[in-house]
This record gives structure tokens, C-alpha cells and sequence, in this order.
């Protein structure tokens, strides 16, 4: 693997064209965008061309515009040859879905427009898949203004469902290694699971819905697994200054809970969920006003939509083959609270966010 500190500047010294390897699995490369053109300026271009610049023979790519207003689609659609898939509005993360039936691949790369991949990005994932009990593989990402520091390794999540690097608590793999869910920004997908599973709930908007994917797809028994070696820059942004932002984390992680687990582990940790999600809200009601309101707004939500989380419950609890059991025992949902609540403080702390989508 190419080094971390000089990552910069391999993906920006290829030459495009000089393709290698051997014919392996066809990657449908889904690139979102929501006014990229107006966000992140030069660097939607760099995107582009550094996926173009991918040293494999076999991929193509679809641009998957989430209704634009700043001529970032009419602008890429013109200047790079790409597939193009618009839709009429923001849909948020869960409008990557739209992009699945113009995928011919077998394998669909969820990739964000704050992007740069190296070149050889798609070599270690297209062996990974060779193995039929993976099905979702993350890229190692890393920071763009800083790419020898981890961007994601892929995370856990606690008993309380909510989202833990691994990176905080794990050095960083050094080869292909389990996670049980991979960060969205590069996320590769199996076609056939991703139509299995229905691609992302589509109540979730944004956030947390590509652990809700590997969390549904580790109970159907496939595997999630972090590649080191496939090397891409983030950009990422976010902050829970975003009343938005933390009424979809919370409403999300909740939902996914009550879908997702055994019923014996519901009915234990749902309702220590809510304690702790009261005294959030009793917490910033003094601290922000406005935070407290979109919690409250987020457990609204999930009353108002029980029948329907329930009925999702039903169909995912019918078809799991892995107990929560296996689970816990392999580090995927941490018990400690205590890890996660220092884990959460040291992401407000640092960054005044925890964004794992």
C-alpha cells in the first residue's frame, strides 16, 4: 500500500489511462451529489477525474445527482463521460437508491462527491469480493487535509445503538479485516444484497443509514470487511450545531435498534436508550434550546411510526440467520457505556459532531 502522508500527491500523479490487472468484477461507481459544483468547487472536478484516473479495467460510472439547483449535473453530464441519473429533489443519503437500476456491475461503490480515490483503489476490494460471504467492503478513508490520519475504519456500535469508531479504541488493520459497519463516503455493495435488502431504508433521509445496511446485512449472515488498501481522501463536514442533523442520528440509531435486534435485547436496552435520550434533552434544554426540540422531535417521529418500524421488524427478524449473541461476542455492539460516553465526548470535544455517515 502506498503511503498514507503521500497520498496526495500519487492521486494527483497518475496519468490516465495506464490501467492494470486482471478482469475482475465490474464496479458500478456511484458518485452522489447535492450543488457540488457551489459546496466543495474545484474539488468536485478532483473527484471526477481521480475516479477516472482508477488503474482497473472494469467500471463505470453513475453520476447521481440529488435535484441540483447550482448546474453542478449539467456541468459534469458535459464534461465527463459518465452515466447520469437526476432526481427531482434532495433526497438526502437513502437517494443513492436511485442510482441502483442504471448499475450493469456486480458490485455498486457508494461514493461521495468530497472524494479522492487512488488510483488502485478497486484492486483489494475486487479480491475481497472473490470470497462469496462478503458483501460490503469499506475503503480506508482518510482525511483529505490530512491523509495520514483515518477518516474511518469502519465502526462498531454500542448497546444503546449508537455509532463508534474503531479508530478510537483499536489501531489502525493493516490488512483486510471484519468490521461490523462501513462509513457511506466509500462503501462497496453487492448488487444482489443491495437489491435484498431493498439499498437504504428510505425513512432515514441521511445518517446512519449505511449501518442500518451492514447491521441488516450481518444478520442475513454476510460479511463486512474494512481495505486497507483501498485509499480514499474525505473531505466530510457536519455538526450537531445542525438541529437537522441530530434529529435524523436520533431517530435513525432508535429505529435500527427496534428493527434490528433480538426481542430480549430490546426490551433491555430501548429503554436505556430513552433514559439517556431524556436526560440529552434535559441536558440541552439549558445548554441549546433548539438541539433539545429535535431531539424530542426525533422521538415524535418514532412514536408516530411505530406500526410501520414494527413491520419492518417482522420481515428483517423472519429472515436473520445470526443471533445478536455472535454479535456481541465478536466486538461488533460494544456493552461498555462507558467507552461511549467517552467516545461521545470526545467527538464534541473535538469536532462538536459525531458523524459516522
Amino acid at each position: 500500500m502506498k503511503k498514507n502522508e503521500n497520498a496526495t500527491e500519487e492521486l494527483e500523479g497518475e496519468e490516465v489511462g495506464e490501467r492494470s490487472g486482471e478482469m475482475g468484477p465490474k464496479f458500478s461507481i456511484i458518485i452522489a451529489n447535492w450543488n457540488g459544483k457551489e459546496k466543495l468547487g474545484e474539488l468536485l472536478d478532483r473527484c471526477l477525474a481521480s475516479v477516472l484516473n482508477t488503474k482497473y479495467d472494469n467500471f463505470e460510472i453513475i453520476f447521481l445527482d440529488n435535484g441540483s439547483t447550482d448546474g453542478s449535473y449539467e456541468y459534469i453530464c458535459s464534461k465527463y463521460p459518465v452515466k447520469a441519473v437526476r432526481n427531482p429533489r434532495n433526497l438526502g443519503g437513502v437517494g443513492k437508491n436511485k442510482g441502483l437500476k442504471a448499475c450493469d456491475g456486480e458490485i455498486v461503490v457508494l461514493l461521495d462527491n468530497d472524494t479522492v480515490v487512488d488510483a488502485r483503489w478497486l484492486e483489494e476490494p475486487a479480491k475481497l469480493f472473490e470470497n462469496p460471504e462478503i458483501g460490503i467492503v469499506q475503503a480506508n478513508l482518510r482525511l483529505l487535509a490530512e491523509p495520514s490520519v483515518a477518516d474511518s475504519t469502519g465502526h462498531c456500535i454500542s448497546v444503546l445503538g449508537l455509532p463508534v469508531e474503531n479508530s478510537f479504541f483499536m489501531e489502525e488493520p493493516k490488512e483486510p479485516t471484519p468490521i461490523f459497519a462501513g462509513k457511506g463516503a466509500a462503501l462497496f455493495v453487492r448488487k444482489e444484497l443491495f437489491e435484498r435488502l431493498n439499498g437504504f431504508d428510505e425513512d432515514y433521509f441521511f445518517y446512519f443509514e449505511e449501518t442500518d445496511l451492514c447491521w441488516r446485512a450481518r444478520l442475513l449472515g454476510y460479511e463486512v470487511y474494512f481495505s486497507p488498501r483501498s485509499v480514499v481522501l474525505h473531505k466530510g463536514s457536519g455538526t450537531f450545531k445542525n438541529g437537522k442533523l441530530l434529529f435524523h442520528r436520533q431517530k435513525n440509531t432508535i429505529a435500527s435498534m427496534i428493527k434490528c435486534y433480538e426481542f430480549r435485547n430490546l426490551i433491555l436496552y430501548l429503554p436505556l436508550r430513552l433514559l439517556f435520550e431524556f436526560a440529552s434533552i434535559f441536558f440541552l434544554l439549558f445548554k441549546n434550546p433548539p438541539l433539545a426540540l429535535s431531539d424530542v422531535k426525533a422521538l415524535v417521529w418514532v412514536l408516530r411510526n411505530m406500526r410501520n418500524l414494527v413491520r419492518k421488524r417482522r420481515e428483517i427478524q423472519k429472515q436473520r440467520v445470526v443471533s445478536d449473541k455472535e454479535l456481541f461476542e465478536r466486538g461488533f455492539i460494544v456493552k461498555s457505556l462507558g467507552l461511549t460516553v467517552k467516545y461521545l465526548r470526545s467527538r464534541f470535544k473535538r469536532f462538536e459532531a459525531v458523524v459516522v455517515a
